[in-house]
């Protein structure tokens, strides 16, 4: 036997002179299972790919969703930039990185850096504009520093005193020429939001103390300012320009008169003396008055043109009769006032109110036509249950004395409109009222006064306020009146005139959310 036959030998010795542990051997062996005829066993390959997602614990899911939720917060969080520019302004006055760039208050830009020029003549500013501000950077846009300013007569920039400095703009055309250099102004301009109007030429044979931002006045009240004063190429005057606010400008004609206004004069005399003094504003700035004496020439002025500026009015100017604001006749209204009977809690309360109406006579009759707020407006009470306001003691009056029960002449009460009018028709109405053709609808804002009228010592006259088209804003069904200054709640339900023809387009409403008007709306 051969060296490589021995270890065969060595088990099969090692079986036969151990027969039980041969026989477990043989059970337990897995090739003792094969050569004893079972079939080996193979393995079953499966494809799981598809499917391991769905067997992923609740807790992966969880984890994905994370991570998405914190990308989108991250893309949310990141700047909104839109177009880059590069201003230069003379001084930096405390600009920095992160201050704001905003026009009419609201944010339209971010200041990227702040830096000197190459030359070290000006400061340098990097800003980005916001993406729907890209009409901003337009030729004509002009851009200056807001900070803290204060002077006789007014004080600046209070916002800056204790917050943050920021940059204002006014824009140019948005249909100009677009620009990513700009040259800052030092200043603001005398009329930042460069409301259309009429500029003309003031030439006087002396400044008389006037500056940049000094007021025009018409009968003390201001219809613009002094935009610019520079001499006149022969050096012999002053010239100043001025702009006339787009309201007032139908008031310059070629006859205008204009004259210094010191804000301050002294007269003394035999009989004592006597002190006149203005506003502030003129005293310390100086300003021009206007007048324009009626019977003489009516044809307008164009921007551009030129009048003298006298030292002193003459009495006769101001003694005579002047050309008027409107040249149309302005509808009379009626005081609507009653009692409002609502509940609060279950405890029951009353609330006076009164506002404007307009009485319109139509083919069918008399129609009063003013605001449905509060007259048929819903009162809701702490718990969340509406009550209705109920009226009572509905008046009218006309031209002051005219007092009328409203639930006496009216035929029914009224039709509500879905833009905050009501319409009322009347039995009977002797008192004032306009025609049906008086009306007409707008299609869209217009120049335009808001009328009221208003009695003493038994007689009526109009009061009006008039509102410029920068100063409207096109929104669903109303066109919003931009103004922070005035209070409308007095003009609530009053009509509104086109300025162009001396039409009714609309009617006036003062809410919460700010003042409206809301056109005409023909049945």
């Amino acid at each position: 036997m051969s060296s490589s036959q021995q270890p065969d030998s060595a088990a099969d010795d090692s079986v036969s002179q151990n027969p039980k542990n041969s026989s477990l051997d043989v059970r337990e062996s897995p090739r003792s299972e094969f050569t004893a005829g079972q079939e080996f066993p193979e393995a079953l390959v499966v494809d799981s790919r598809g499917r391991s997602l769905l067997k992923w614990s609740s807790m992966w899911w969880l984890t994905l969703l994370c991570v998405l939720l914190a990308g989108w917060l991250t893309w949310r969080s990141l700047p909104n930039h839109g177009p880059r520019i590069r201003i230069y302004f003379p001084e930096g006055h405390g600009l920095k990185e992160g201050d704001p760039v905003r026009y009419r208050g609201i944010e339209v830009g971010q200041v990227l850096s702040v830096g000197l020029s190459d030359d070290l003549s000006q400061v340098q500013v990097d800003v980005a504009l916001t993406s729907g501000s890209r009409a901003i950077h337009r030729e004509g846009s002009e851009f200056w520093i807001v900070r803290p300013q204060l002077s006789l007569t007014e004080i600046q920039g209070m916002d800056t005193l204790l917050g943050a400095r920021y940059i204002s703009v006014q824009p140019g055309d948005p249909a100009g020429v677009e620009k990513t250099t700009f040259d800052g102004m030092a200043a603001p301009p005398a009329d930042a939001l460069q409301l259309a109007g009429l500029e003309l030429i003031l030439r006087a044979d002396a400044r008389h103390g006037i500056s940049v931002g000094s007021p025009i006045s018409w009968r003390g009240v201001q219809t613009g300012r002094v935009l610019s004063v520079n001499l006149s190429p022969d050096a012999r005057h002053v010239d100043f320009g001025v702009r006339i606010d787009r309201s007032f400008r139908r008031l310059i004609r070629p006859s205008s008169r204009f004259w210094v206004t010191s804000g301050f004069g002294m007269d003394i005399s035999l009989t004592g003396i006597k002190v006149n003094a203005d506003s502030l504003t003129t005293i310390a700035r100086g300003g021009i008055s206007v007048i324009t004496p009626v019977g003489e020439s009516e044809t307008p002025v164009a921007s551009g043109h030129m009048f003298a500026i006298g030292d002193a009015p003459d009495q006769e100017w101001l003694n005579a009769a002047s050309v008027p604001l409107v040249e149309f006749s302005l509808p009379e209204t009626v005081m609507l006032r009653g009692t409002i009977r609502t509940s609060l809690l279950g405890i029951p309360r009353r609330q006076t109110f009164s506002q404007q109406a307009l009485v319109i006579q139509t083919s069918n009759g008399a129609v009063l036509w003013t605001a449905s707020q509060p007259l048929f407006d819903a009162v809701a009470d702490d718990s969340s249950e509406d009550t209705q306001g109920v009226p009572e003691g509905l008046q009218l009056t006309a031209s002051g004395r005219n007092e009328r029960s409203l639930d006496e002449i009216a035929v029914a009460s009224g039709l509500r409109n879905d833009n905050g009018a009501v319409e009322i028709p009347l039995r009977e109405w002797s008192g004032p009222s306009v025609r049906a053709a008086d009306l007409r609808s707008a299609v869209e804002p217009e120049e335009c006064l808001l009328v009221r009228s208003s009695s003493a010592a038994g007689k009526t006259s109009a009061v009006i306020h008039a509102i410029d088209l920068p100063d409207l804003q096109q929104q669903s069904g109303h066109w919003q009146i931009i103004d922070a200054e005035t209070d409308f709640s007095a003009w609530h339900g009053s009509p509104v005139a086109a300025m162009v023809d001396g039409k009714i387009i609309g009617m006036v409403l003062s809410f919460e959310g700010g003042p409206v008007i809301v056109p005409w709306q023909p049945k």
